[in-house]
């Protein structure tokens, strides 16, 4: 044979491995070179796939707070309710993506008072206030929200923000108290009322394990107060501050 053909076959035979091994690494290079080895076992530890969907159950405790009045009749009465806490469950599905959807039912029984402006006792003495308890209120929302929360890698993982918006339904309940003034007893009754609310909100994820979770977040939930015998109704900015845990099914 002669020099140059054993050349040729021997440089044929060279690319032809060659190759093999170009596609190898293309295949496996992106797993070797972010495969690390185990401190514990000294096993090689490759990364893990593509996160997938998950489902998420959470039960919530906090507080309600109510930023405002919620109504008033002219300067003469006006209506609030009282900070409160507030107890709710929420289901969510996140997906791949960081977008997430999610449904919460949240309850509460914040006091009502209102507050009334009474003639003067007498000429030339200033108006009167009275402070009125109607008692305790019932106040219930069902809301469903889109969610965002970023992929986070790293130990920026743990503790992950996210951020919501959405609307649903929101119940106020009914009051009713009576006040004594010279000219006899005064009755203010308050109507329960059912409308519609919308929700804005944030909070954090903090990761405990494999499937539990401690979730902080601030609602803040929107909607109009319009019940009977108040004719002016404000838009209502009611805020919501909540400690959860939950567990990923």
């Amino acid at each position: 044979m002669s020099i140059d053909r054993l050349l040729d076959r021997t440089g044929r035979k060279f690319s032809a491995r060659a190759a093999t091994l170009a596609a190898f690494l293309i295949v496996t290079g992106p797993q070797v070179a972010a495969a690390q080895q185990s401190p514990l076992t000294g096993e090689t530890v490759y990364p893990p796939g593509e996160p997938s969907s998950s489902l998420e159950l959470t039960g919530y405790v906090g507080a309600l707070t109510p930023l405002a009045d919620l109504a008033s009749s002219g300067d003469s009465i006006s209506l609030e309710f009282s900070t409160k806490l507030a107890f709710s469950a929420g289901l969510d599905l996140w997906f791949p993506s960081g977008l997430g959807l999610g449904v919460l039912g949240g309850y509460s029984r914040p006091d009502m008072t209102v507050q009334l402006a009474l003639p003067p006792l007498g000429e030339g003495l200033p108006t009167r206030t009275e402070e009125l308890d109607l008692g305790a209120a019932d106040y219930w929302y069902a809301v469903g929200t889109l969610m965002y929360r970023p992929n986070l890698g790293g130990p920026a993982a743990l503790v992950r923000p996210y951020f919501l918006a959405g609307g649903g339904v929101l119940h106020t309940g009914e009051g009713s108290g009576t006040v004594n003034v010279d000219e006899g007893p005064i009755v203010i009754s308050v109507e329960s009322a059912t409308k519609p609310v919308g929700v804005l909100g944030f909070g954090g994820h903090v990761l405990l394990g494999n499937s539990w979770f401690l979730r902080l977040e601030i609602r803040d939930y929107i909607s109009s107060f319009d019940s009977e015998p108040f004719s002016n109704g404000k838009l209502q900015n009611d805020l919501v501050s909540s400690f959860g845990v939950g567990l990923a099914l």
